[in-house]
């Protein structure tokens, strides 16, 4: 009888599990078959020992590889997504980045249990242009918002949002900031997205900020009351913007470094945020997104802030990925990547295509153990030209190099040279040739100009490169027509000492120092209207309003001119003149809600109430949410007698602020006048259970008198007597004899 021949089991591959998964590492070698031996019976023995081995091991190295061990990625489409953005935060201050000083536990807890970048950059050093590529992933070029404040994401642009909308998530954003209002467009695919900064102001403040105690309430309070299912959730956080203001008790613990303190009070709130999602018992089904959105200068380059250069101090910034269970644990992630790699990474974890219009890469075969190649990253700012009149920069990074281009180009060796010490242009000058190519074709292909890399531009292409602001890419060359920033580091520092002064409250000083500025920075809108800013604060209007003048001569159409040209007539009560100065905003943007509430309100001053409530329904369409807006349209329909459409919008009002008692007191008085007594009865018992104030007594006084009920109204007029704090005289006097008239009623 022959020996039937055993099979050698085949060699483990490697990255390949029995599922044809990959993850797996290659087979140690003391695991290999040995191969062929002498004589059967020994091969047979041979074959059998390590073959009990190969099984435990392969138990031992699934564990190992289970996700949150060593590299593998579980994909999840019920996997919930909190995408938490850090306005103004910079990697390097952060624990997990090997900073010592700071105090960011939880932010290291998430690092230490998730994936860490170690080298991400930012397109834009400004939070608007930022946010608005993280949740396109794309770069400006394409989605066209290149500045705070004066832009806005066009309604066709696809979100991550939108996306995870359309695939069933449910979508809520809580933001901190002004800066990423509403208004802007980033609202586009939210269900929700909580911007009422100030609700009770006309016009909300362009520094208008929450705490990140504030917005960690809401988004816990959103999280309670979210209907069941799969969520996307954005939570902004904008503490360490400057001026830097940190809470108790990180106040007093960086009393010297406040910066640091407000990472430290932003890191509390994210640890708040991890805590509540445990507590739902959401933490094991979320995955945690943690990006900066741009960093921040302390003048080792003249800049102190952001968004005048491309520096890697205002572009380096943190990014950190944890969902236990679906991701590894302590995966540091060395290679380059960009903020608009974010939004494809996302999709990709929860199992949803990517978009086409999607520029960013998914970031997941690198989590896998994939070798990652470092990733070009576009670099750009408008604000010098925009904000101070001089020239854009644009830059790429490439393989070691940074390449800036600007009337005089900067090309920095980061591996060599990573402070950007010693500008490479001229020893480097093939570099630069390369980088400058590389740099002119991605402009024109993420512009929608593919192949032009080696051909002239045709009128048209040059026409759309200039509309999208690219004047330089649009005819060759790196020229610009706008002076170089470098050249104004003395314009710099006076411009910084002047937001000093202000931000100080030393108001001489400051309108001092920028009327040095307007001379010095003739195109630049923001000369005008910080002068005329700091003139108005010191009561000087005819001054700040000469001021303006001058800048909207100069500055033809100049939005931010005219709008504070626009406001300062209305303050000072030249409400003709505020009129006709908003409506030239609104020819230029019909969607200012500033300029459309300032004119509602200028025509109401002069008597036009029809007409400003045409602006009015304007203004809320833009934003309606404001609480201001729509009181104020309320009141203007209930003037004019249409009491019904009033009540409504009482009614919405207080259903999101139901501990507002005057808002009850409104209503009331609407109900009255329709002669709806009980309903008026009930919003002023409200609005007392609330806040007994006298004027609440002496309303429910009057409706209680007129539906009858005279015992009740005697009731309510004794408690207004009581404590008529604030009440005038005659008021009182008035009381006091309706309280005696009705009480001898009840005699007769």
């Amino acid at each position: 009888m022959s020996r039937r021949k055993k099979r050698r089991p085949e060699k483990p591959r490697g990255r390949t599990n029995p599922a044809g998964k990959r993850g797996i590492p290659d087979a140690p070698k003391h695991l290999e078959d040995p191969g062929p031996r002498k004589g059967a019976r020994r091969g047979l023995a041979l074959w059998l020992v390590p073959a009990a081995v190969i099984i435990a091991a392969a138990a031992v190295i699934f564990l190992l590889t289970r996700p949150g061990r060593a590299g593998l990625v579980k994909r999840d489409n019920g996997l919930n997504v909190v995408l938490i953005t850090m306005d103004t935060t910079r990697a390097d201050h952060l624990g997990c980045y090997g900073y010592s000083r700071g105090k960011t536990p939880n932010l290291d807890a998430l690092a230490r249990d998730g994936v860490r970048f170690e080298n991400v950059y930012a397109q834009v050093p400004l939070t608007l242009p930022s946010h608005c590529s993280i949740m396109t992933g794309t770069y400006p070029i394409y989605h066209n918002v290149h500045n705070n404040g004066t832009y806005v994401l066009p309604p066709d642009q696809t979100t991550i949002a939108k996306v995870m909308k359309n695939n069933g998530f449910q979508t809520a954003a809580v933001v901190a900031s002004f800066s990423v209002d509403s208004r802007f467009g980033l609202n586009q695919g939210f269900d929700l997205y909580d911007d009422n900064f100030q609700p009770g102001l006309p016009f909300k403040p362009a520094n208008s900020e929450r705490k990140a105690g504030e917005v960690v309430g809401l988004f816990s309070a959103w999280l309670d009351g979210r209907a069941p299912g799969k969520f996307f959730a954005w939570v902004h956080f904008f503490d360490p913007h400057f001026p830097y203001d940190p809470p108790p008790p990180f106040d007093r613990e960086f009393a010297d470094n406040p910066y640091d303190g407000e990472i430290a009070s932003m890191d509390a709130a994210i640890g708040a945020v991890v805590e509540k999602l445990r507590g739902k018992n959401l933490l094991e089904r979320t995955l945690i997104v943690l990006a900066g959105d741009h960093g921040e200068g302390f003048g080792d380059k003249v800049e102190t802030g952001h968004g005048v250069f491309l520096y890697d101090e205002t572009l380096k910034v943190p990014l950190i990925l944890s969902s236990p269970g679906h991701l590894p644990a302590g995966k540091v992630i060395p290679s380059r990547v960009r903020l608009i790699d974010i939004a494809p990474t996302i999709l990709d974890m929860v199992g949803v295509p990517v978009p086409r219009p999607f520029r960013g890469l998914s970031l997941v075969p690198s989590i896998r153990g994939k070798k990652a190649k470092d990733l070009d990253s576009y670099l750009e700012t408008f604000y010098p030209r925009e904000n101070y009149g001089w020239s854009e920069l644009t830059g790429l990074v490439s393989g070691d190099w940074k390449f800036i281009r600007a009337p005089k180009p900067e090309l920095y060796n980061l591996k060599a040279d990573p402070a950007e010490k010693r500008n490479e242009i001229a020893a480097s000058g093939n570099v630069a040739a390369e980088m400058n190519r590389k740099l002119e074709a991605l402009v024109k292909e993420s512009a929608g100009i593919a192949g032009a890399s080696n051909r002239s531009l045709t009128a048209a292409e040059q026409e759309r490169l200039r509309s999208l602001g690219y004047v330089s890419f649009s005819g060759g060359g790196t020229k610009s027509s706008y002076p170089d920033p470098k050249d104004e580091l003395d314009v710099l520092r006076l411009s910084q000492r002047a937001t000093t002064y202000e931000l100080e409250g030393k108001f001489a000083e400051a309108a001092d120092a920028y009327a040095k500025l307007v001379p010095l920075m003739p195109d630049a809108p923001e000369s005008y209207v910080n002068l005329a800013l700091s003139q108005a604060r010191l009561k000087k209007f005819d001054e700040a309003i000469a001021t303006l003048r001058q800048g909207a001569e100069r500055i033809p159409g100049s939005e931010a001119v005219l709008s504070r040209l626009g406001y300062t007539y209305l303050v000072t009560g030249r409400f003709q003149e505020a009129l006709a100065t908003m409506n030239q905003v609104l020819d230029r943007n019909p969607r200012q809600v500033d300029a459309l509430t300032a004119a509602a309100s200028a025509l109401d001053s002069l008597g036009r109430k029809d007409e400003a409530r045409a602006y009015l329904e304007k203004a809320v369409a833009v934003e309606p949410e404001s609480k201001f807006l729509r009181l104020t349209l309320a009141l203007n329909l209930a003037s004019a007698g249409r009491i019904g459409e009033a009540v409504e919008i009482y009614k919405t009002l207080i259903r999101d602020y139901p501990r507002d008692q005057a808002l009850r007191q409104h209503l009331g008085i609407a109900y009255g006048v329709l002669g709806d007594y009980p309903n008026a009865i009930a919003s002023f018992e409200e609005a007392i259970g609330i806040a007994p104030t006298p004027t609440a007594y002496m309303n429910l006084a009057v409706a209680c008198k007129r539906a009858g009920r005279t015992e009740d109204a005697i009731r309510a007029l004794r408690l207004y007597l009581e404590d008529p704090k604030g009440e005038s005289p005659a008021t009182r006097r008035v009381a006091e004899a309706e309280l005696r008239a009705l009480e001898n009623s009840l005699k007769k």
